[in-house]
């Protein structure tokens, strides 16, 4: 699944990567300000989580935009310690609801470990644009709620697309999957193929020579027919 880690500068979204892909991912950063981008590989329960942070300066848009297109959800970090960061966070908030609309967000209010840090009903009255949203008080640097947060996001966006998940998982592996995915979902062959090259890139899948059909890996085939099943790992 591709998530785009983004929020305004000094939110704590490099760490946030960081914490999850354990250090295995790159940051391109100039004077310890990322310019370009964060990106990291993260392994849940056989899921593979593709992470790319945005940069949180005003003048990369462009940057943000490249980053966020076609992301399957959205971690929103906000810093719980600075008020001053609060309307900045509402102009980056409107950016990536703009760019990716309807997508599936979670909410992290980063730097719990702090005493300074406000508690969420706090940050919901200063922040009334995340109303609806899920806001989770996490610390990236003592790796408090991350996973959880993480995990609560992948089931919003597992759960945007269960209608599709699952029918993969139903026709796994039979000869003319690519034709019942179509009949099921009443896709024409080009929309049902880009589901499909979608859903390889995120290696959920293996597409047969021809695109006829796919074969959904073992570790994952549980979590598409149930996706509840990512909560409670």
């Amino acid at each position: 699944m591709k998530i785009v880690v983004t929020g305004p500068y000094g939110s704590g979204k490099s760490q946030v990567i960081h914490h999850i892909t354990n250090g295995a991912c790159i940051n391109i950063e100039r004077r310890g300000t990322t310019i370009a981008m964060d990106h990291g590989l993260a392994d849940v329960d056989g899921l593979s989580v593709f992470l790319f942070g945005t940069p949180g300066l005003l003048r990369f848009r462009t940057m943000r935009k490249i980053l966020s297109e076609g992301a399957d959800g959205i971690i929103f970090v906000v810093d719980s310690v600075d008020p001053e960061s609060d309307a900045r966070a509402k102009l980056f908030f409107r950016e990536i609801a703009f760019f990716l609309p309807g997508v599936p967000c979670v909410v992290a209010a980063n730097k719990q470990d702090l005493s300074a840090a406000r508690r969420v009903t706090q940050l919901r009255k200063k922040m009334s644009f995340l109303a609806g949203l899920p806001v989770i008080p996490i610390s990236a640097k003592t790796g408090k709620n991350v996973d959880s947060m993480l995990r609560t996001l992948l089931y919003l966006s597992m759960m945007q697309w269960s209608t599709v998940f699952s029918t993969f998982a139903e026709h796994s592996g039979k000869k003319s999957g690519l034709k019942k995915l179509m009949k099921d979902l009443n896709l024409p062959r080009e929309e049902a193929v880009g589901y499909l090259r979608r859903f390889e890139l995120r290696k959920l899948l293996e597409v047969a020579v021809g695109d006829e059909s796919f074969t959904v890996k073992d570790p994952i085939r549980p979590l598409l027919e149930n996706p509840v099943l990512i909560m409670k790992r």
